[in-house]
């Protein structure tokens, strides 16, 4: 790519084109956008029903569709090559997820039988095992097989980004050719019009209009958002609009960060049937009626399912790309149940020992499980009380006074879980362990306490 071609990189003078990195295997880390960007296309579709009811009712169904292709999304195009053994029909995920297998129940090296894929590539490297497990390790292989086994089980654990990075090192140490890495990145994330979304969504409306004294209206919306990456043109290189595998790029395909599943929307605007003339104090004189008649209620009430949050992260390992953690994989059903809190703080599982056990490291080549897990709904509800009175010194001079309150239960749903190593990560092998005191710790509340503010305004 010429970055000449991007109007908005301000290029020295000084510097000469093509800039490439050197071919030294120094697995750089770095970004940039492909060549061929092309403004995303959006299709959308609707079907309504409307009815009008009895009593000023009007009934309004629809359903809604939109489909995104060509988004804006990140991948790393120098990903390491998932390489596949032309005797046996293997790839590497396959073999090293064999392998893998092995790792996590603790096999000994001894016992790990040749596979014929890591036979077939890599048994001809001259001095092998020297080289990937150094001169006092290597009679612990047998073969090649053992070799990579043995790189992962002592020196990478999970790590099989590494382990492909062993095996190239080795076999440049020899004057063999990569079998996995660009010689010039670790990875390289860019910008391309590779994503895709699909949102369905049913809705219903029930509108009220009666006159003028009362206005109401009931919103519900079942919808579905499935994405390859959900993050906007301002994410970073390696952050929420990232494929961690463009070689299988489906595997990304899953809820939208933002899909929200089921959405309550009441309001409404009531004159009180309080004065005179009304149904309450329909005959009271003008000081009673100054003071009760005419006031209006306002109101608006939200509740919707949680949003999806990302799994767990793996145990600082890097299975499947050089610079981008996996999440991990569930090996039985597991949701969550955010707590209140009790003796410590509120998590998002009431069985944290449970949920933590309930996840494995991703083998070579997997991304992970993509937003399996939901937050708290969201539930609010803001209040609004006023009144105008005309001052009998002149019909053109009125005083308005309102009091209004934003979440007026003060209901507080938790939001943000603790991100840290040890607030949301994995142990390199979670099955039998124990999480940290602060895994899946809530750090932060959905909306704001509980406000009030009042007002008074004059008009003349």
């Amino acid at each position: 790519m010429d970055v000449r071609t991007l109007p908005f990189i301000d290029v020295p003078a000084r510097l000469t084109f093509p800039i490439n990195q050197p071919l030294d295997n120094a697995r750089r880390i770095e970004q940039s956008f492909d060549e061929n960007l092309v403004a995303p296309t959006h299709y959308n579709w609707s079907l309504t029903f409307e009815r009008k009811m009895p009593k000023g009712l009007a009934l309004q169904a629809a359903y809604v569709g939109r489909a995104g292709r060509n988004l804006l999304a990140t991948r790393d195009v120098m990903t390491p090559n998932n390489l596949t053994d032309p005797k046996s029909g293997l790839d590497w995920y396959t073999a090293a997820g064999i392998l893998e297998d092995y790792r996590r129940n603790g096999t000994p090296i001894s016992q790990i039988p040749a596979i014929p894929y890591f036979e077939n590539l890599f048994a001809g490297i001259p001095n092998f095992a020297r080289f990937m497990l150094g001169a006092s390790r290597a009679g612990l292989a047998a073969n090649a097989t053992q070799v990579v086994y043995a790189d992962a089980f002592i020196f990478n654990g999970n790590d099989w980004t590494t382990t492909q990075s062993d095996i190239d090192g080795a076999a440049e140490a020899r004057g063999l050719p990569n079998f996995f890495y660009n010689s010039q990145y670790g990875a390289l994330s860019s910008f391309g019009s590779i994503g895709n979304l699909n949102y369905h969504a049913a809705t219903i409306s029930l509108r009220e209009r009666l006159g003028s004294r009362l206005l109401l209206d009931f919103n519900y919306t079942l919808s579905h958002t499935l994405d390859d990456a959900s993050g906007l043109q301002t994410s970073g290189a390696f952050a929420t609009a990232f494929i961690l595998n463009p070689i299988r790029q489906k595997d990304n395909y899953a809820n939208s960060d933002y899909d929200v599943r089921h959405l309550i929307n009441i309001n409404g605007v009531w004159e009180l049937p309080l004065g005179r003339g009304r149904w309450l104090l329909h005959d009271s004189n003008k000081v009673v009626n100054g003071i009760l008649g005419g006031w209006q209620l306002s109101g608006i009430f939200r509740w919707n399912s949680g949003l999806p949050i990302f799994s767990p992260y793996d145990g600082a390992t890097w299975a499947t790309n050089w610079n981008a953690q996996s999440s991990g994989v569930r090996v039985q059903p597991v949701e969550s149940c955010p707590t209140r809190g009790g003796a410590g703080a509120p998590k998002l599982f009431c069985d944290p020992t449970g949920a933590y056990r309930s996840f494995r490291n991703a083998k070579p080549g997997e991304t992970g499980d993509r937003n399996v897990l939901r937050l708290p709904g969201y539930v609010n509800l803001d209040l609004g009380l006023g009144k105008t009175f005309k001052m009998p010194w002149s019909e053109g001079h009125k005083l308005q006074i309102r009091w209004e309150t934003f979440n007026v239960s003060n209901t507080q749903r938790l939001a943000t879980v603790d991100a840290s190593r040890t607030g949301f990560g994995l142990v390199v092998d979670p099955q039998g362990a124990t999480p940290p005191t602060n895994w899946s710790n809530f750090t932060a509340i959905q909306g704001s306490p509980r406000v009030m503010q009042f007002g008074f305004r004059y008009d003349f």
